[in-house]
């Protein structure tokens, strides 16, 4: 009887891959909460090393995600009652502007505006609409939001304790010449993640510094609850607190508040959402990584386009791997080119001897 054939080598990455294929499609809608808990797990590495030396891993693990979700629900707790101390303003601010756009439009200066009312007021019904089946919409699917909550923390907790130990093992794994550019590739999605989320609230708490003096200088009353609100919007890529100064415009225009309207316009919309969004964020994400800011806003507004909410991590992280990619294969090229190169041929021995013969006829 003859022994049963060999499988080819490859078979056994086939099988793999298939298994992992085959776990992403059952489990894709709990894959973007899964990559955003990993990222942040990984940022944290360093926390966790440092814990470590003074505990067990699970239980600096456990530490690090209670107090991760102790700060979420201590900020969502804060901007809940901001919104809710102010809600009688919100209503009296709303209802002016809906006052002001259902009521024969005029120019502050003088003189009818060339607006048509019923579009107008159209639009604003059909805002309203969306919004409230918006949230109609997120209150039916609250048990797929409590899963993904779950699912967030326990895939942060199982990265903390286990996920850098995982990685040093796959790099030992490595054959000798891959373990230079995959450790390469490693540090740079490594310092990715890392100005993807601390750029983020960077920036967020330079936003609501920067608003607490432009709101104070509009005049308007309630400069904590409007700069709260901005740095809080400013983790919103797009819309953000452009939707706060938005309003604020309808409602100087509302008001016939020309002063305000321009301050908004020309002071509000550039430093406290232009600037920080659209500058400060890829250029402090540049700097870390070494990448250039064009394509860190490439990949960070592109990515959330594309690809939604996990778009803010994988959006720049793929680009800044491609990048590096590409540094890889040219510095790989590179060596070939020079290690093929045949050494330069030195002077033959009757050459040299000719010369020596010359420099001694040359000296006496």
């Amino acid at each position: 009887m003859s022994p049963p054939a060999a499988l080819p080598p490859w078979t056994i990455w086939v099988v793999v891959f298939a298994i992992f294929a085959a776990a992403a499609f059952v489990f894709w809608p709990l894959v973007g909460v899964s990559v955003l808990a990993a990222s942040l797990a990984v940022v944290l590495f360093p926390l966790q090393r440092r814990l470590t030396r003074r505990m067990r891993p699970f239980f600096a693990a456990v530490l690090l995600t209670v107090v991760v979700g102790a700060a979420a629900v201590l900020a969502i707790a804060v901007t809940i009652a901001v919104i809710v101390q102010n809600i009688a303003y919100i209503q009296e601010l709303i209802g002016t502007i809906l006052t002001a756009a259902t009521a024969p439009a005029t120019n502050p200066l003088g003189g009818a505006l060339p607006i048509d009312l019923t579009q107008v007021t159209d639009a604003i019904r059909a805002e309203v609409g969306s919004f409230s089946a918006s949230l109609q919409s997120m209150i039916g699917e609250s048990p797929m939001v409590f899963l993904e909550i779950i699912v967030f923390f326990l895939v942060l907790h199982l990265t903390l304790e286990r996920g850098e130990q995982t990685g040093i093992r796959l790099m030992q794994a490595f054959p000798d010449q891959m373990r230079r550019p995959v450790a390469r590739l490693w540090t740079m999605a490594v310092d990715v993640m890392y100005s993807i989320f601390v750029v983020h609230f960077a920036t967020a708490f330079v936003t609501f510094l920067v608003a607490l003096p432009f709101f104070w200088f509009l005049g308007y009353g309630h400069i904590l609850f409007y700069a709260v609100l901005s740095g809080v919007f400013q983790l919103v890529p797009f819309l953000g607190q452009t939707v706060i100064l938005v309003v604020l415009g309808g409602y100087a225009l509302a008001i016939g508040d020309v002063r305000g309207l321009l301050l908004v316009l020309f002071v509000g919309y550039p430093f406290v959402a232009a600037i920080p969004d659209l500058v400060m964020r890829p250029l402090l994400m540049g700097a870390r990584t070494g990448i250039h800011p064009a394509v860190m806003f490439i990949g960070f507004f592109g990515g959330i386009t594309l690809l939604g909410t996990v778009g803010v991590v994988l959006g720049p992280l793929l680009l800044a791997l491609a990048a590096g990619a590409y540094g890889i294969i040219v510095e790989e090229l590179e060596l070939r080119r020079e290690a093929a190169l045949p050494a330069e041929p030195g002077p033959s021995t009757l050459e040299t001897a000719e010369e020596t013969g010359d420099e001694m006829q040359t000296a006496s």
